[in-house]
């Protein structure tokens, strides 16, 4: 039994087992090739018995804005193990080998999209983020009656990457989200072959986008007007997707547009309880914090806050994170160091601890649900050291 890197493996010994793993029987050669390009095996692991191919795990290198400051990030995919050697404890040792490497590379957080939340959860990733869609027939949408939409240009796939990172960069200090080095990841994550994208625009500046595609349903003129993909700047530049949606009245019978977990849903549709409307939420995608004392010299903070805390967390699967650390804030920034003291002033597990770093929970949620160990006269500090943020976050890999 061995682990090693797969950028030695064939090709078609991981195909064949991605394939059986994960149905992708339809995807073509052209579309293998593609994705193949994309990956970064020499920084992937296989498991191999007896020198056989057993299980694999992918490691994507991506960068993602945590609250507001560019880090590497780490997406975990092509989590597949052939069903006879399965429940041998091989993901767990090739977590345990990701971990490492992913911390040599300095990827700061890593993030994954689970087939099961408990499996992750034992492994240190927690649920960092909702996802929420709506399902409405375009009239039933409402619009102030003297709204006027900004100007909305659509652009080619092939233009697109240029356009849509530099909206994502701007934007995406406001959020938790992934950027992409290559128009080959941006591709293959976001655009499907039909998908068409369009540009907002105000006072000559981009100010958001959106990204549509038309999905043909069971039954005459059942056509359903996909937006998996939206990034706003303002109220202004929301309304007026919705104002485009609502354009498709004659078109589509209805359309699927996707929300942040806390967005005030229920406020932009006029018909709420006559079967026209259905909202539906799940867990988005599992974070985890990979190196704690650099994620937390990474961040900003306020330039106002001036005051230190001790911190003692438990992490199995990366020991490194188990040191008490006493970390300093002043000037904006974080330091820390090594801490001796008997106790800390906050104490969790890294699951707890990485939805506080993200954002998705404040530290009084979770000393609402006892997650937590703080020292009382801490908290409010913690808390300006640690508000609230939303994770735009609708790639998967």
């Amino acid at each position: 039994m061995s682990i090693k890197r797969l950028s030695n493996e064939k090709e078609e010994n991981l195909r064949d087992l991605w394939e059986y793993c994960f149905y992708s029987e339809a995807m073509e050669d052209s579309d293998w090739k593609r994705w193949f390009a994309t990956l970064d095996l020499k920084n992937s692991l296989g498991y191999y018995v007896n020198n056989e191919l057993t299980s694999t795990y992918v490691i994507h290198p991506y960068k993602m804005f945590v609250r507001g400051v560019l880090m590497k990030m780490g997406g975990i995919g092509a989590v597949a193990t052939k069903p006879h050697f399965r429940r041998q404890r091989q993901v767990t040792a090739l977590v345990t080998e990701s971990l490492k490497i992913m911390r040599k590379n300095e990827q700061i957080v890593s993030v994954l999209y689970p087939f099961k939340f408990s499996f992750y959860r034992r492994y240190g990733y927690e649920n960092c983020a909702e996802f929420g869609w709506v399902i409405a027939p375009p009239k039933n949408i409402l619009i102030p009656k003297d709204f006027q939409s900004l100007e909305i240009k659509e652009i080619s796939h092939e233009e697109s990457f240029k356009v849509i990172m530099y909206i994502r960069e701007k934007i995406g200090k406001k959020f938790n989200l992934v950027i992409f080095d290559s128009p080959e990841m941006w591709k293959e994550n976001h655009l499907k072959k039909k998908s068409k994208i369009f540009v907002i625009i105000e006072n000559g500046e981009n100010v958001g986008y959106f990204i549509t595609n038309l999905e043909k349903r069971e039954g005459p003129w059942n056509v359903r007007l996909n937006l998996r993909d939206v990034i706003v700047d303002s109220e202004h530049a929301r309304l007026t997707v919705f104002d485009y949606i609502k354009k498709h009245t004659d078109q589509n019978k209805d359309f699927s547009f996707s929300f942040l977990g806390d967005e005030r849903v229920t406020d932009y549709f006029d018909d709420l309880w006559e079967g026209s409307f259905k909202y539906q939420i799940t867990g988005g995608p599992m974070f985890r914090i990979v190196d704690i004392e650099k994620a937390m010299e990474l961040l900003d903070y306020e330039k106002n806050l001036n005051f230190s805390f001790s911190i003692k967390i438990d992490d199995e699967f990366a020991p490194w994170n188990t040191n008490q650390m006493n970390i300093t804030i002043k000037n904006g920034k974080a330091k820390v160091e090594m801490s001796n003291n008997k106790t800390a002033d906050l104490s969790s597990d890294i699951n707890a601890f990485t939805q506080l770093f993200t954002g998705y929970r404040t530290i009084y949620d979770l000393i609402e649900s006892n997650k937590v160990s703080v020292n009382n006269e801490m908290i409010k500090k913690i808390n300006l050291a640690f508000p609230k943020r939303y994770t735009r976050l609708r790639t998967f890999f």
